[in-house]
């Protein structure tokens, strides 16, 4: 999968970009509206990862702060999705 420059969720248009960060394989900021992930990362996990930050953002966006944050949800939509959409048939 290819990661885009952006994307549209809901009607807002989300820059994607590659960071360096530190702690963490990637991250949302609706109020920016900008999902960064890190820089390096190999296709499959950039590609996981982009699925689960965009997850985040459409939460957001429905107005579902209670499960925005609810991490352990949003990764295994995230690995359902992106094995939905090709990736491979595993989490690793």
């Amino acid at each position: 999968m290819e990661i885009p420059e952006s994307v549209s969720v809901l009607g807002l248009r989300y820059e994607v970009r590659l960071a360096d960060l530190e702690d963490e394989d990637g991250a949302c900021s609706p109020s920016r509206q900008l999902i960064q992930l890190r820089d390096g990362m190999g296709a499959e996990k950039a590609a996981q990862t982009f699925y689960h930050e965009l997850l985040h953002a459409l939460l957001d966006q429905l107005g579902y702060s209670e499960l925005y944050g609810d991490e352990r949800l949003v990764q295994g939509l995230a690995i359902g999705l992106h094995q939905a959409l090709g990736g491979p048939t595993s989490s690793a």
